[in-house]
């Protein structure tokens, strides 16, 4: 009986040691990506409508591909944050902003996502790679991406870019996701006046 007891006082003593790591662990806190601030939108007086934008899925490295935010500690060594992640798969809240912000920078009749229908008639195809897109806490944070964009009616014409940013980060990481949220912004800006420069 004297053993038993002492079994029970165990099993009493490792589910209080339970119970409490669980009610001291940290809760874990869940964020986006932010579109730039809605402005004026341009237009084109000259054209007859303005042209439709497509946007096709927007390769990130495989080592973003997780929903934990990723920070860089040095140049060989990253830190996933446990509690620090994305509310949605960075890949699909990407490329939702970037056309957010397209559509808020050319004078664009729509900018769809991948994938549209065969009727759809694209006017400008946009295709990014990126290659970096983390930064460090109390840092900087960097995107660097390839992108092309491709004019798909009337007269074939294409033009492709190469774009590096970087934006001081916060202490935090809702400091570091509003400085890759104009990060976003910036590379917006870039394939704007591409798809600006191009014939209409």
């Amino acid at each position: 009986m004297r053993a038993s007891l002492r079994g029970l006082a165990a099993v009493g003593v490792l589910t209080a040691a339970v119970a409490t790591g669980c009610a001291s662990a940290p809760a874990t806190r869940f964020y986006l990506l932010a579109p730039l601030p809605a402005g004026e939108k341009p237009r084109d007086a000259a054209a007859e409508r303005e042209p439709i934008v497509g946007l096709r899925p927007v390769a990130l490295p495989d080592e973003l591909d997780r929903p934990q935010i990723v920070t860089r500690v040095s140049a060989t060594q990253l830190h996933l944050a446990e509690f620090d992640r994305w509310a949605a798969p960075l890949q699909d809240n990407f490329g939702r902003v970037l056309a957010e912000d397209l559509a808020a920078l050319v004078p664009a009749d729509r900018v769809l996502l991948f994938s549209w229908s065969r009727e759809t008639s694209i006017d400008y195809e946009v295709t990014v790679a990126v290659s970096r897109f983390e930064g460090t806490l109390g840092g900087d944070c960097s995107l660097v991406a390839e992108w092309t964009v491709a004019r798909r009616r009337g007269r074939d014409a294409s033009t492709a870019g190469r774009s590096s940013h970087t934006e001081r980060a916060g202490a935090d990481y809702g400091g570091l996701v509003a400085a890759q949220s104009r990060l976003v912004g910036a590379l917006a800006r870039d394939i704007a006046s591409a798809v600006n420069g191009l014939p209409r």
